[in-house]
């Protein structure tokens, strides 16, 4: 791989060369491949002693390996700490409703791998998934320096999506679209911090887009929001034209107008973009998706300029209509445990920094009135990574949506899930969350009732245990908010539990949009679905 292997690694790589080429082979060989946790680390290790390291020079080699040309790709680039995905995919959907064959590389997935590479608002089909890693797997294993030098599992997605969008022939991936400009939109959202990343490697960017600056991944990028600001706006590009939302803090805004300049984007300057009109329906949920859809509607209107496309309005207000981005101030109605039960309703967020977490429970609150009674049970499903502040988040948690001391109605049930999808991966830190929560409900909650607390270690067991409670609260509503973690959302999400319960029957019967099609590791593998690297 990047680094040293193992003789395990060794043995993967080489098995996995064996493997059918198909699908489900790619699945495992993708899975054989240094994890985002481990490159990570490597990644970390490196910067401690070279602070100017990027992924370039790496990433050319890897370009030039696999034969793949970036060249002159019509990029639009989009970094932050949150809303970033919501962005491009709002993006995506105005730039197809003017007929543009639009390509999106996200992260990290919810259910699968092949949401990451999108075509025209769908996933990558499994044969063109199966065709682009083989391709690339070839010719990686057959230019090995040594016998693990293989991608990193992001790297290798991020090449995926580059061959993806550069060699496809868009009559076979959508023979009943017709395409009337030979310009493809390439969209593309920031792994982690934007310099070093890994998407970072085009030669040239049209539209660059920042979203909110908070403090994550410090261990990366920084532990003061200047920091993190400079690291994130390393994506400019000469000439590009340089967008920021206008919430951003004084303090990040000059690193940002001080980068426009030091990076020579277009006029020297960055744009700062307003919350979106009133005048604009965002079906997405949550006040905050109004800031992001601002930033991408200024980017979009930005993009079509540049290449002569005259702004129609209506095409606009249908595409910020139809956005769609699941996982994120997200609800499922009416989980039915019988025929005649439906009172159970889920509410998912992958808030997993403090801020976020705080957008979150707003969203949360204004479902209904917190502060009222009404004879509902309300649920708290909860994890987050051991590398985050637990204690943190769940004080946001606790005193906008929780009982305080002026005796809100707060949570009835704390389900504090590890996120292993088909594999308990245990419950230590599951148990100190919930030992943080009691400490929570002493400091906070006096007057309050305390919520009864259990702790699982698989998602499959949690939800499970959401479902019984349902059934002893027939006849009343329960509200369950899942939040804290992206892994924990994926996972709820997907229906391919070792032990499935109805609310697997709903989720495949089209209680979602778009119904999760799967085929993915299990979460609590080393090698993480989630996350760059």
């Amino acid at each position: 791989m990047e680094n040293e292997a193992t003789e395990d690694q060794i043995k993967a790589i080489n098995e996995a060369n064996d493997l059918p080429r198909d699908y489900d082979g790619a699945m495992k060989g993708l899975n054989c491949l240094m994890s985002n946790a481990a490159s990570i680390a490597n990644w970390k290790k490196e910067r401690t002693t070279n602070k100017e390291a990027t992924a370039e020079a790496a990433m050319n080699a890897l370009l030039k390996r696999s034969n793949i040309d970036i060249s002159n790709l019509s990029v639009i680039h989009i970094t932050g700490t949150k809303g970033k995905g919501s962005t491009c995919a709002i993006i995506d959907s105005i730039l197809r409703q003017f007929s543009l064959p639009t390509f999106l590389f996200t992260s990290p997935n919810l259910v699968h791998p092949r949401e990451r590479l999108r075509f025209c608002g769908q996933s990558i089909s499994k044969p063109l998934f199966a065709l682009h890693f083989w391709k690339l797997w070839d010719s990686f294993f057959s230019t090995r320096s040594h016998p693990c030098d293989m991608p990193s599992y992001f790297r290798y997605l991020t090449l995926m999506f580059f061959s993806f969008c550069t060699t496809s022939d868009l009559s076979q991936i959508s023979p009943s679209s017709s395409f009337s400009t030979a310009l493809r939109p390439i969209i593309l959202e920031v792994g982690i911090g934007g310099r070093t990343d890994p998407t970072n490697i085009t030669p040239q960017t049209e539209v660059c887009g920042i979203n909110i600056i908070d403090y994550d991944h410090c261990e990366l990028l920084g532990n003061t929001l200047e920091s993190i600001a400079w690291e994130k706006s390393g994506i400019f590009k000469p000439g590009c034209f340089a967008f920021s939302v206008d919430s951003q803090t004084k303090e990040v805004q000059k690193v940002l107008e001080d980068r426009a300049k030091e990076k020579q984007v277009f006029n020297n300057q960055i744009t700062y973009t307003p919350t979106l009109p009133s005048n604009y329906h965002l079906t997405l949920d949550g006040a905050f998706q109004r800031d992001n859809a601002g930033l991408a509607l200024e980017i979009t209107k930005q993009y079509l300029t540049h290449h002569k496309i005259a702004i129609d309005e209506d095409k606009i207000k249908t595409g910020l209509y139809n956005a769609k981005w699941p996982g994120r101030a997200m609800e499922l109605n009416n989980i039915k445990l019988s025929k005649s039960e439906d009172n159970i309703k889920l509410y998912l967020d992958g808030a997993h920094t403090i801020n976020s977490v705080r957008e979150c429970i707003k969203w949360y609150k204004s479902k209904h009135d917190i502060k009222e009674d009404k004879g509902e049970k309300r649920v708290l499903m909860f994890n987050c990574k051991q590398n985050r502040n637990a204690r943190e988040l769940m004080r946001e948690v606790w005193k906008e949506g929780g009982a305080s001391k002026g005796g809100n109605k707060g949570w009835d049930r704390v389900v504090f899930c590890n996120v292993g999808v088909g594999e308990d991966l245990g419950t230590e830190w599951q148990e100190k969350n919930r030992e943080i929560w009691g400490e929570l409900e002493e400091e906070y909650g006096k007057e309050g009732k305390k919520a009864e607390t259990v702790v699982y270690g698989m998602i499959g067991k949690g939800l499970d245990d959401v479902l019984e409670y349902g059934r002893k609260n027939k006849g009343r509503r329960v509200e369950v908010l899942v939040t804290g973690s992206l892994y924990l959302v994926g996972g709820v999400l997907e229906p391919q539990r070792a032990q499935p319960s109805p609310l697997v029957t709903i989720i495949q019967l089209g209680t979602l949009k778009e119904p999760p099609v799967i085929s993915r590791r299990k979460v609590g593998m080393t090698s993480s679905p989630h996350g760059p690297y």
